[in-house]
């Protein structure tokens, strides 16, 4: 390529053409700031790139927002550095990706259009060339993927790069349900970062959004009425009734379909499911939806379809358990023989409370026959273990809120010197989890039904009195033992004698 000459050339022999520059977009009021800036001053100081064109004339390669400004500033003449060659365009390319500040899709299309032009095969081979990271190209290049919807809400700054990836996965499935959760942040209703951090809200939100052209979103993970999956009245009104037929005790209702895990791996394997996991420390919800509308009307269809085939399994057996042959029948329907079958459930449900009401009254009267001096020797300390370890159960910190406090088996003191000279004591305390399995040991260990109760008290008790201002705050537990108000009067002996005479108010 031939060395660049410099010259000052009319605004007016200069023409914009398309491909050189990656800017789409012109912010008047910069452009305005810029030309008041070019009448305060000498005019253009750095010199627009160009090129000779065709018909003689000279092309901008690079420098528009300059050469607008400076034809809204009236000023006639400008420098410029006239380049030759085929690398023109590159030069030009690799200048403004560096020098203009772009929004990140015009970045990501000035990325792509160097990489074209100069042949360059990979994201390293181009950062090298515009001196940024690998890492920085392929997270703009990414972008071009994006339906141009979306791509015009992150060009707008309403939308962060960050939540391309999510994006990215949901325009697989639905490029319209990624393009009205960018239109929701737009709107205000969801924040831009929600897109990256919280998409199982998101997808919820414009599931239950009234926007322009909104898609097909079913749940699968939830249920969906069936009115909202079959929009045409005479299919919805067939499927409802065979619904009905076979789940009686919902008519009138308009019957929810819960799709199993068969019709979300179908909608799945169709292309047509958007879903996301949440982590939520441990507990990890679905939230899915099915896009496409016919083939939710059919997966719908589907699980009445297994509905009714269950409901005729279901009357088949009790019918055989009753004695009742169904199988000559010839107009025996799953509806005829769902209601036979429940005709027989209601009088074996009858015979069965009976029975039950005889069995529980038997129970009664043995217990009441066992009472006595035999039979708390006998089983007193397995009794009360039993209670104690429902008491714990049903109170996991029972132990940690006062035990680890007051005994010093529970604690571990650590002294060591400072540089000063100066000892230092660190206490730290077991855990709740290591509290509740010493108490349990030692309430199993317990040789009398005396030993429990005195045991359980004790960590009642140490509950009730110590004080937790010694631990930091994140230590501390949440604990209210249920119905302690009667448990503190009975054991309002045991209480006075341990309280210290001078004890500190509780935080």
């Amino acid at each position: 390529m031939s060395e660049p000459t410099v010259a000052v050339l009319d605004v007016d022999a200069i023409e914009v053409a398309e491909g050189f520059n990656p800017r789409t977009r012109f912010d008047e009021g910069e452009l305005a700031t810029l030309a008041a800036n070019l009448r305060t001053t000498d005019g253009l100081v750095q010199p627009l790139a160009v090129q000779t064109g065709e018909s003689g004339g000279y092309v901008l390669i690079a420098g528009e927002r300059r050469l607008r400004a400076a034809k809204q500033a009236g000023i006639e003449k400008v420098p410029v550095v006239v380049l030759d060659g085929d690398k023109a365009k590159v030069a030009a390319l690799a200048e403004n990706l560096i020098r203009v500040d772009l929004d990140p899709v015009e970045v990501a299309h000035g990325l792509q259009a160097l990489a074209d032009a100069e042949g360059l095969t990979t994201h390293k081979k181009i950062a090298a060339r515009i001196d940024k990271s690998a890492g920085f190209v392929s997270e703009h290049l990414r972008l071009l993927k994006l339906p141009e919807g979306v791509q015009r809400h992150i060009a707008a700054g309403h939308v962060p790069v960050a939540a391309e990836r999510t994006l990215r996965n949901v325009a697989k499935v639905s490029p319209r349900v990624a393009e009205c959760a960018c239109e929701l942040v737009e709107k205000g209703e969801i924040e831009g970062r929600d897109l990256a951090e919280r998409l199982g809200e998101v997808l919820c939100a414009v599931a239950e959004g009234k926007l322009p052209d909104s898609p097909t979103m079913i749940d699968a993970g939830h249920g969906e009425s069936l009115s909202r999956i079959v929009t045409d009245p005479e299919k919805y009104a067939a499927l409802a009734e065979r619904y009905r037929a076979v789940r009686s005790y919902e008519a009138g209702a308009d019957p929810v379909i819960r799709f199993s895990e068969a019709e979300v791996d179908a909608a799945r394997a169709a292309g047509c499911l958007v879903e996301y996991t949440e982590d939520r420390r441990g507990w990890s919800p679905t939230i899915a939806y099915i896009t496409d509308a016919s083939l939710a009307v059919d997966l719908a269809e589907r699980v009445i379809e297994r509905i009714e085939q269950r409901a005729a399994e279901d009357a088949r057996e009790q019918a055989e358990l009753a004695g009742v042959d169904l199988s000559d029948d010839a107009d025996s329907t799953p509806a005829k023989q769902i209601k036979e079958a429940r005709r027989v459930e209601r009088a074996e449900r009858k015979k069965a409370g009976e029975d039950a009401r005889d069995d529980n009254l038997a129970i009664g009267r043995a217990l009441l026959a066992r009472r006595g001096a035999k039979s708390r020797k006998e089983h007193s300390l397995a009794r009360a273990k039993a209670v104690a370890l429902v008491v714990l159960d049903n109170n996991p910190v029972l132990a940690a809120r006062g035990l680890r406090l007051a005994f010093e088996q529970l604690q571990k003191v650590e002294v060591k010197t400072l540089k000063n000279g100066e000892p230092r004591t660190k206490v730290t305390y077991s855990d709740p989890a290591e509290c509740q399995e010493y108490l349990a040991n030692r309430i199993e260990e317990a040789r009398s039904a005396n030993e429990v109760l005195e045991l359980l008290a004790d960590a009642m008790i140490a509950a009730e009195l110590t004080d937790e201002c010694e631990l930091p705050q994140s230590r501390r537990v949440n604990y209210g033992l249920r119905g302690y108000s009667a448990v503190e009067k009975v054991l309002a002996d045991d209480i006075k004698a341990v309280r210290p005479r001078r004890r500190r108010k509780r935080s």
